[in-house]
């Protein structure tokens, strides 16, 4: 048969031949892209690229992941350790090596930049659900604690699927450029030739910064006092963290700091942020001392607070500070494991 042509329109027509032979390359097109594609699904079925332990049951081999919205999916279920921390940036100058030396547990840093309450208490329910024992919690509670949104909106983007236990939800997402990536990573992992990323999660954040924060503050500016007082207001984060607390064994050290803030940053004389914050406080340290643990307050105007050499930011503190910090949570820590202890053998299971 030959090929009919409209010369008027300029188009032409394929013979049933040439139909044919385009029918069979689309369904062998189609058929070769589906089977590529369940091989590389299965492919990262096997890697586990995000060392979740999900379906492989592998032991923690760690990653090599720069991002610890990822990476810590790996860090929060490594037995080596018994102890984290969890906040965002600002409780990410906290040294998990100098809180393990100044307490008898073996910290990680689960802490997230840019998290709020809703990514924090995911990742606290993916670690106590991959820990048999746990020695110790810190949770770093900036003001995004004291939301009054019951919705406890994300801040930014993150991959809750990751930390859910839902399987189904995990295999849905699992299929995208950025676990082909950490696929190759973690295979360069497995054969010696890459490191991974460190196992505590620590990371400096005044390495490689040159420090020039010189805040021009205005003469007439008085911070609130921001002294702790019964609440009144109701604290949806708080409330959803006493939830999470509960499902807790007895005998877990437990405290909870609130970070201090360049005093530029603190509410001034009249805000009505500063009652909201002095109220969280309260609701923090009930919380604190329903489940035997510790609160301390850093988040105060005083001599730290008014030194900008202690501060790279507003909001974020030095080295120097966050040691001190370490050196008053360890010694909380212990007073508190000692008291949980002792707690534990008495009353069992947590109320």
């Amino acid at each position: 048969m030959t090929r009919v042509s409209d010369f008027r329109s300029g188009t032409t027509e394929l013979t049933a031949n040439e139909a044919r032979a385009w029918r069979r390359f689309d369904i062998r097109f189609g058929a070769s892209l589906a089977v590529l594609s369940a091989a590389i699904f299965l492919l990262l079925l096997f890697i586990d690229p995000y060392d979740s332990g999900r379906l492989m049951h592998y032991g923690t081999l760690g990653v090599v992941d720069e991002n610890p919205r990822t990476a810590d999916v790996s860090r929060a279920r490594d037995q080596a350790f018994d102890a984290a921390i969890f906040g965002n940036s600002r409780g990410q100058m906290l040294d998990p090596a100098q809180l393990s030396a100044e307490t008898n547990f073996k910290f990680v840093q689960l802490t997230i930049p840019g998290t709020g309450p809703r990514e924090q208490l995911s990742l606290l329910d993916w670690f106590v659900r991959h820990h048999h024992h746990i020695g110790a919690i810190i949770f770093v509670t900036d003001p995004a604690w004291c939301t009054q949104d019951a919705a406890l909106p994300e801040l930014n983007p993150f991959p809750f699927w990751l930390y859910s236990d839902n399987t189904i939800n995990y295999l849905r997402n699992l299929f995208r450029t950025e676990a082909l990536t950490r696929a190759w990573r973690r295979t360069l992992l497995w054969l010696g030739l890459r490191h991974r990323s460190r196992p505590d999660g620590y990371w400096d954040y005044e390495i490689d910064r040159k420090w020039a924060f010189q805040p021009q503050v205005s003469r007439n500016f008085s911070p609130a006092e921001l002294a702790p007082k019964a609440p009144v207001l109701a604290f949806p984060a708080i409330a959803a963290l006493s939830a999470a607390f509960g499902e807790l064994p007895a005998g877990v050290a437990l405290s909870f700091v609130m970070p201090p803030t360049f005093y530029a940053g603190l509410p001034s004389i009249g805000d009505p942020a500063a009652d909201q914050i002095v109220q969280c406080k309260g609701a923090l340290i009930a919380f604190a001392e329903r489940f035997g643990g510790s609160f301390l307050d850093f988040n105060v105007d005083g001599p730290l607070a008014r030194d900008n050499k202690n501060f790279m930011d507003t909001a974020h503190y030095r080295r120097n500070v966050a040691n001190e910090m370490a050196i008053q949570i360890g010694a909380a820590l212990a007073w508190n494991a000692h008291a949980s202890a002792n707690s534990a053998r008495e009353q069992g299971p947590r109320p």
